[in-house]
Parts: C-alpha cells; sequence; structure tokens
C-alpha cells in the first residue's frame, strides 16, 4: 500500500465502523497543519453535525488515516462535465477555517465528504451519499451489496496512507 506525509490542505478520511466484514462509511476531513483536522464532528446525537478542529487521534478514534488524491479526485469533474480545478493548499484550509463552527449536516447532502470535497474542488459531492440514497430509495432493499461498494471506494479509489 502507498503512503506518504501529510501536507497542508489534504482531503484525509478513515474508514468507520464494520458490521459483518461490511464498511459502514467513510469519514472525510481536511488536514489543516500542525496535527489538526477540520471535520463534522457530532453534534446532540449521531445525525447533527458541526464543523470543529480536532487532532489526528480525535479524528481517527483508532483507524487508519487515509489520504485522497488529488489524481483520483479528478473523476468528479469528469462525472460532471467540468473542468478541472482545486484549490490551493492555503485557499482549502481558509475553506475549511470559515465553516467551523456551521451546523449544516446532512446525511445525503451536506455531510463530511461533501465538506471535504468542497473545501478542495468547490463541488459539494458525496459518493457515499449518492449509494446511500440509491440504496435508501429502495433499489437494494435488503442492502446486501453495500459492503461490496463500500470495498471497491476503499480499496480502489482512495487508498493511500498517512503518515504522520
Amino acid at each position: 500500500m502507498a503512503s506518504r506525509k501529510l501536507k497542508l490542505g489534504d482531503i484525509v478520511y478513515c474508514q468507520r465502523s464494520t458490521i459483518w466484514g461490511a464498511d459502514l462509511y467513510l469519514h472525510f476531513g481536511v488536514y489543516v497543519g500542525n496535527k489538526k483536522i477540520i471535520h463534522y464532528v457530532k453534534d446532540k446525537s449521531a445525525i447533527d453535525g458541526v464543523v470543529a478542529v480536532t487532532s489526528i487521534d480525535e479524528f481517527r478514534k483508532g483507524d487508519t488515516l487515509y489520504i485522497a488524491e488529488e489524481d483520483t479526485l479528478t473523476s468528479l469533474f469528469q462525472d460532471k462535465g467540468l473542468e478541472k480545478k482545486f484549490f490551493s493548499a492555503k485557499e482549502t484550509v481558509q475553506r475549511a477555517r470559515k465553516k467551523i463552527g456551521e451546523r449544516k449536516y446532512n446525511l445525503l447532502s451536506h455531510n463530511c465528504e461533501h465538506f471535504a470535497i468542497w473545501c478542495k474542488t468547490g463541488l459539494e459531492v458525496s459518493t457515499q451519499a449518492s449509494i446511500s440514497g440509491v440504496l435508501i430509495k429502495g433499489i437494494e432493499p435488503d442492502g446486501i451489496i453495500i459492503g461490496t461498494i463500500f470495498r471497491l471506494l476503499r480499496n480502489h479509489i482512495w487508498r493511500v496512507e498517512a503518515e504522520y
């Protein structure tokens, strides 16, 4: 598995909660230096969230930290027929810092992945929310394929381990 040192403005993520070998979700944030990450944290309940700064260890909760490389984010632009644009590391961090305290969390339309990708690209997209939306709408009512989908995301798309 590839690994590299964290850089300012990196989009980072951890794989969270497994049940029967199925990855339930990936948790995303933006690395802002000094071993700190800005991301959505639980507020009053599991479905509420507030953008906050935490340490890498608080973000990881014992899980492995990965980096979403820019070349893997290129497909987000291609899928929307847009020209590729990434904000600089400094701009990405500024965008993340401006959102500290925001309480607009929504699992399907404004989650941690939406937030982190928006900070880096200006696009509010979430591969997980797209997949979850399809599953919630009943196309896959028993959720049998969800573990396979998230294993593909985890192993194929964004799998660079962070060094810090």
